[in-house]
Parts: structure tokens; sequence; C-alpha cells
């Protein structure tokens, strides 16, 4: 009975033991797979997005892709504000207002674009965030304040900035 009861308890703890070493494995995959998952959309969470700025298959040159339709009549630049800070959670801006056929936004901390994301994701931001900003109803034209990087300059851009030979 002695026996019965020691082999009983070595089973119950050899078991218990790979039951709870299994359990820290899949913790730890779970950890792993959602630290993954959260570095791919710190960067760019497209579920939000207007435009998306992509290569052609065909023609291997970069496009500007409208995602989704807005309604031009109850768009506002704070609106815009916080669908740009949620497509790209890292690079934060603050919209500052409007004059004439202008916006004004800046950038208070511009490191991840400018030193981080290289020249294709800080182009991308540009040119996703100047698109969706010129969707505001007598808006041509986004002035970006921001401290310039290796990636990214400050300044006034409208929808033909990116444009190849672009004299304008």
């Amino acid at each position: 009975m002695k026996i019965k009861a020691i082999s009983l308890g070595l089973i119950l703890l050899v078991v218990g033991c790979n039951s709870e070493q299994q359990d820290v494995t899949e913790t730890d995959d779970a950890i792993e797979n959602n630290e993954s998952d959260s570095v791919s959309s710190v960067i760019y969470d497209p579920s939000e997005a207007i435009w998306s700025y992509e290569q052609n298959q065909q023609t291997r040159e970069l496009e500007v892709k409208q995602i989704r339709p807005v309604d031009r009549d109850t768009l506002t630049g704070e609106t815009l504000e916080k669908i740009i800070n949620r497509t790209w959670p890292r690079v934060q801006i603050k919209f500052i207002g409007t004059s004439n056929d202008t916006v004004f936004i800046s950038i208070p901390d511009s490191e991840v674009m400018t030193q981080q994301m290289g020249s294709a994701g800080a182009e991308s931001f540009m040119v996703t965030t100047t698109y969706s900003f010129t969707e505001l109803r007598g808006i041509d034209y986004v002035s970006f304040g921001f401290e310039e990087g290796d990636h990214g300059v400050p300044g006034v851009y409208h929808r033909h900035s990116w444009d190849k030979n672009n004299d304008q």
C-alpha cells in the first residue's frame, strides 16, 4: 500500500511538472507571438488607413492607392490626425491648423520616421499622410514641421511631390 501511494505520488509529481513545463512553454510561445505581432503592427497598421503606397507588381513602380473612401464633407484635420496616428503608431503627428490651401502638422518626435524606418518607410509615411490630408476640401498642400533626419526633410508637400521628373 505504501509503495502504491509513493508510486502514485511520483506519477502525479512527474505529470504535474511536465504539465507546468508545457504551460510555461505555451505561455512563452504566446508571448513571443504577441511580441512579433505587435512589432509588425508597431510601424504601420493599415486597418484604418485611407491611402497606401505600394509597388505595382507589373510595372515595379511605387503607386499611391486609395484603400477606402472618405466623406470629404465630414472629414476634419482632427479626424485625420487620429487616423494617421493609429495607422503609424510610432510616428505621432499633431494637427496644428489650416491656412488657405495648406494644412500644418508637426511631428514632435520624428526620430522613428527620420532615422529608423529607412527611406522607403519615411517616404511611405510622408506620401500617405499628404494624400490623406489633401482629402480635406480646399487643401492642396501639407506643411510638415519636424527635425530633419537621414530619411525625412520637413517642408511643404503636395500630391505630385513624389512624381518622377517633378517640376512643381
